[in-house]
This record gives structure tokens, sequence and C-alpha cells, in this order.
């Protein structure tokens, strides 16, 4: 019998996760020496960690792990990343996983036992949208369901694709060799115990993968199709497609068009690099949140005193925070370590890095020179700065929507102030670059006030509903719709330079 470890009853209502990680992996295992594939590492993450990652991103909690090959490695792997990711992980040793992955699938049952549970291989790289995608679309009390992608152009390494026949919604034919075929196969099902059924059909038959078993599901029409196309997903299971998963994870440290001038054109080119690097420490979004901000403190030390040599040390010293600013960012993404903490850590350690480097300058301008304005100007040139970030976040808040990142919210962003800062302290005028800076971070401000003041008029210019004696007046529809928030607040979630 294999050896089961006891799932804990579910929390929420989102399904457990059925991980199989018992194959050998031998395409990739050739060129990545004796490592099993779930301990091989991608970007950062072993393949086993970015695997739960995924799910947790999310929202799936429970997870049962499917071992076979290497078994007691690939548990202690998982082990750590449940340690690390802080989730509860059950194991089941497959008893005859070499015959196929059908056998890993049907392993999992007595842990499942009549709940639907989600169920994908180890090394299938999914995005966590279209895992929600999927989690939107449960199976019915006898049914199994397969994400599949209509995108066929687009699949990486399509001889090895499994190839799906949808027709009206159900699944007519699976395999790799179907002559029509109009999906592709994902690698993630949602499932009932009737995969177990089919499998059981299709063991008696001497067929043993999982491919046979959905085979005969779909045969009694047991088989509905979620249809993720648009969302990414790969099958990492050769050198070519772990290559392609190393460049599709170096895609995710963009931040999407977000950027400003500077971070676009010199910070992001280097962040890029660093946090390739940095992706191979232990080291977490928040160590580098942490790090970032005391070499801004250290630079505004240089930028308080009255000796030019430490204004130009202390110049390079806060662009140089400003450039390891963006990898908390970068790591958060490529590890799937974005959390509202990490965020919300950033947001305010910015700030007060932004206070005392404004106050630095206009300390050291007030030692050299014998004037009374100094202190004012420094204090609202460094006022812009909080609030640049206070009315962008309000103005979202408000208005159910982000500013939009044209010029105006540019300018105003922190990586071009930080360079004019940098650059003054360099070329000794560090003052002349603070109220420079301040001044046009005000005009920024101002216009983004007379954007919200627009909105807010136009929003108080909606007709009041007329009310009738003895009727409650209808609510007037405002064109704010689920899917148009959603992505913003997701967004809240990451981390984001303001």
């Amino acid at each position: 019998m294999p050896s089961l470890d006891r799932v804990p009853p579910a929390g929420t209502a989102t399904p457990l996760a059925v991980i199989l990680a018992a194959g050998e992996g031998s395409r990739l295992r050739s060129v990545r020496r004796a490592v099993p594939k779930p301990l091989v590492h991608l970007r950062g993450l072993s393949i086993a960690e970015r695997s739960i990652a995924q799910l947790l991103t999310a929202g799936v909690e429970r997870f049962v792990v499917v071992l076979g090959c290497d078994a007691a490695l690939v548990r202690h792997e998982f082990e750590r990343v449940a340690r690390r990711r802080r989730c509860h992980i059950s194991f089941v040793e497959a008893e005859n996983w070499g015959k196929g992955n059908g056998c890993s699938a049907v392993a999992a049952a007595p842990l499942v036992g009549d709940s639907p549970f989600l169920l994908t291989m180890v090394d299938h790289l999914l995005s966590p949208e279209l895992i929600r995608n999927v989690l939107a679309n449960p199976p019915a009390q006898d049914e199994v369901a397969l994400a599949v992608d209509h995108d066929t152009e687009n699949v990486f390494d399509l001889p090895d694709l499994t190839r799906v026949e949808v027709s009206g919604g159900r699944i007519a034919a699976i395999g790799k060799d179907l002559a029509t075929w109009n999906a592709g196969d994902t690698g993630l099902f949602y499932c009932s115990s009737r995969l177990f059924e089919g499998l059981a059909r299709a063991h008696r038959q001497g067929k043993f993968s999982l491919t046979d078993g959905i085979r005969e599901c779909a045969a009694r029409g047991g088989v509905r199709a979620i249809d993720v196309t648009g969302e990414p997903w790969l099958d990492v299971d050769t050198p070519a497609a772990f290559q392609e998963a190393v460049r599709r994870i170096g895609g995710a440290m963009e931040k999407g068009g977000d950027d400003g001038f500077i971070s676009q054109s010199m910070n992001r080119p280097a962040s890029r690099r660093l946090s390739v690097a940095l992706s191979k420490t232990p080291l977490t979004p928040n160590h580098i949140t942490l790090i970032s901000f005391f070499m801004a403190l250290l630079g505004a030390v240089g930028l308080a005193t009255t000796d030019p040599r430490f204004w130009i040390a202390g110049g390079i010293l806060i662009q140089i925070a400003s450039i390891v600013d963006g990898c908390d960012g970068e790591i958060a993404r490529i590890k799937l370590l974005q959390s509202p903490r990490g965020g919300w850590l950033d947001t305010v350690l910015d700030r007060y890095s932004d206070l005392a480097i404004g106050l630095a300058v206009t300390f050291a301008a007030s030692q050299l020179y014998d004037a009374a304005w100094v202190w004012p100007a420094g204090f609202a040139a460094t006022a812009s700065f909080l609030m640049a970030s206070y009315v962008t976040k309000e103005f979202q808040i408000r208005f159910r929507r982000p500013y939009p990142n044209g010029l105006v919210n540019k300018l105003k962003r922190r990586d071009l102030r930080i360079l004019v800062i940098a650059v003054g302290a360099v070329v000794g005028h560090p003052l002349v670059a603070l109220l420079a800076i301040g001044s046009l971070t005000h005009l920024a401000v101002f216009q983004i006030l007379v954007s919200g003041w627009q909105a807010a008029l136009r929003t108080s210019q909606v007709p009041t509903p007329r009310t009738t004696r003895g009727r409650t007046p209808e609510p007037v529809p405002l064109d704010i719709s689920p899917v148009a928030v959603a992505p913003v607040l997701r967004e809240n979630l990451i981390r984001a330079d303001s």
C-alpha cells in the first residue's frame, strides 16, 4: 500500500490541488545531471516551489503531492517549500508510478475522497489568471473539466502537445496523435471522482496514462472544456522548454508600462540584470526593500554635509538606491512573492527616504547660506514628494481607476526626482536641483488635483432618480464594473514605485 499523509479539513471553499511529481523527468534530467526535475532551479525557485507558488497566488491553500522517483529527495524539497511558503502539503507515494502518470493520479484518490480537486503536473507553469479562470468553472458532480488553449499557433513545442478536439464545449477526443483537433491540453484539470472511474477503466485495458483516463471519461461525455485561450502556460519537459521558461519568467520582471522616463531608460535595464543575480540568493523582496532604504539614508547623510565631495558620494548612492529599489518588485514577480504587506512596506519606506533626502539637502544649504528662505523653500519642495504619492493614491481610491500614466504622471515619479537631485549633488548644486524638481512636482500635483476636481464634477452631474410615493428609487448605474475594478485592486497587491 502507498504511504499516505492526512489532508487537513478545508478552511475555505477553494479546492485542494493534486500535483503529480512522481515521474523521472528523463528528458530534462539528461542535461541537469542527476537532479530530480522538481529540484531543478528555474530563475531562483525550484520547479517544486514554483508549482506550489503559482497555485498559492491563485488562492489554493491545500496540496497533495504524489511522489515516485527519488521520493525522499522530492519530499524533502516540498517540505522545505511548505515551511517557506507557510502552507500545508500532504504526500502519497505511487507504487506503480513507472507505468504512467495515470497511476500517479490514482494514488491520490484516498486523500481526495469525493471532493472536487485541481490536478496538474509539477513541471507545468501556469499563470495565476489561468488558474483563477479554472477555479471559477467548477465541475459538476460527475464531471471532469480540462483547461484548453485554442491558440494552437502560439503553443510552444507543438509536436509534443497533447491535442484536444472540443465540440459543443465538451472534449470529444484527446491524444498526441489526433488528426483533427482544435485546442491544446494545458495540463490543468478540475476534477470530480469521475476521473478515478475513467482511470480504472483505462487500467483494466492496460493503459496507464492520465490521457487514457481522460479519454475514457470523454467517451461517456464526462469531460468539459474550460477555454483559457490567451493565458500563458508552459510544459517544462525538455531543455528547449526550460530555456523558454527562463525567458518568460525574465519577462515577468517587466512592470507593464507604469514606469517613469528614467526607470524605462536607465534604472530598469540595470535593475533587471541585478535582479537576475539576486534571484539566485536567499534574499526576499522585503530584504531588498530594506537594503535600498538604508542606502538612501546613507546617501542622505552625505547630502547633509557641506563638503562637495560627500555630495558626490551621496548623489551616487541615492541613485544606486533608486535602481535597487526596482529590484524588490522584480524579485517579487519572478519568485511569485507579491504581497500587500510588501507593497505597503516599500511605499512607506520610499516616503521616509524622500523626506530624509529632501531635508538633508535643505539642512546643508542652511549651513552654507544665511538666508531665511532656505528652510521654507526646502520644506515646500520636499512636501511635493509626499503629495505626489498621496494625490495619486487618492485619485485611484476615489475614482476606482489609476491616474493615467501620461506625461504629467511621469514628471512626478520618484525615479526622475532622485536622478535630478543626484545630478545636482554631483555638480555641486543640490539645493537648486531640489527646488527645481520640487516646483515641477508641485505643478504635476496641481494638474492631478484639477483632473480629480473635473472628474468629481462629472460624477455629481449624474441625474438624481425621481422618487415616487410608495416606491424606492432605483439606483443609478455607475460605469464601474467588477471586470474593470479587479485589475486595479490586483495592482494594489504588487510592488509599485509611486
